[in-house]
């Protein structure tokens, strides 16, 4: 299983690490053709770069997940992944968090882009993320994970956080789907897609999951504490690529959001205080030891 988890890991590394460099390249190609779209949606679709034939928002939007990639998601997965080796369990816990955030994007990449030269790149990416993420939790002692696991580790406060995004993810879905039922036209925000992709994911992955990691963090069960970093690190991901992409189109336009970037910045910073508050719980000591026992068996 340990040698299983190595070399997918380091698959990871390096297909992310090309694809996120190809797409990050893409950026600066503001080539686009506008066309009519069969519900007569006038849309402006890329016509250069690695993600040509895609829409111009998905374009702005998702190249900054490129750079976030490249200079916080790919060193935190290295990272994670040597302590991981290491036996610990912090180190695991971001691990998880990071394959986890890994799956969720790269299958974004692979059903919401235009198909191009890197569709078998994502979906190797998506798929390699997912059994990682399984082989990971299938090799650890979650009796000596509870263990490891300090009396001030923020049950509370994390499962609240994670019943309020779930909420938020909701409302916001909801409040975009419901108005357009019945209708000839998609919201506002997804002009031009065949169907939503990113709420079908939010409703049916990203929400049950913060859903069933706050239940699971109340109840004081293992299977929460070595989950409670992964809504995180994916909020955290989506946040910074926000703010990215906020920034990089006020760059390009001459205004910037600057109360969007304002709130963004809070979500995140909130974000990063959970995070290290749930490292900080973690006894170190006890870690070290419960890893090695289980890596003997």
């Amino acid at each position: 299983m340990k040698k299983l988890v190595i070399v997918c890991t380091l698959l990871i590394l390096l297909g992310s690490l090309a694809a996120s460099l190809a797409g990050a390249f893409s950026y600066g190609h503001d080539e686009y053709q506008t066309f009519t779209t069969v519900r007569g949606e006038v849309v402006q679709i890329a016509v250069a770069g690695v993600y040509r034939y895609s829409l111009q928002t998905l374009v702005t939007s998702g190249i900054p997940w490129d750079f976030v990639r490249l200079l916080l998601g790919i060193p935190l997965l290295l990272v994670a992944f040597i302590l991981h080796l290491r036996g610990s369990l912090r180190g695991t816990i971001l691990l998880i968090g990071s394959l986890a955030s890994f799956c969720y994007q790269y299958l974004l990449w692979t059903f919401d882009w235009a198909y191009n030269a890197w569709f078998l790149v994502y979906v190797l990416l998506f798929s390699l993320s997912l059994w990682t993420l399984v082989f990971v939790i299938a090799g650890i002692n979650h009796a000596q994970v509870r263990a490891a696991i300090g009396a001030h580790f923020p049950v509370r406060i994390l499962a609240g956080f994670s019943f309020a995004v779930a909420g938020l993810l909701l409302l916001k879905c909801l409040g975009e789907i419901i108005p357009t039922l019945g209708a000839n036209t998609l919201p506002a925000g997804a002009t031009g897609y065949y169907t939503l992709v990113d709420q079908a994911l939010d409703l049916g992955l990203l929400m049950p999951f913060c859903i069933i990691v706050g239940i699971l963090l109340l109840r004081r069960e293992s299977f929460g504490y070595l989950l409670s970093a992964s809504s995180l690190i994916i909020l955290l991901s989506v946040g910074l690529a926000v703010i990215a992409g906020e920034f990089m189109l006020g760059l390009a336009t001459g205004r910037m959001n600057v109360a969007g970037i304002a709130i963004f910045v809070v979500f995140v910073v909130a974000a990063l205080a959970l995070l290290r508050a749930v490292l900080a719980s973690i006894k170190q000591t006890s870690l070290n030891q419960s890893m090695a026992k289980n890596d003997d068996k």
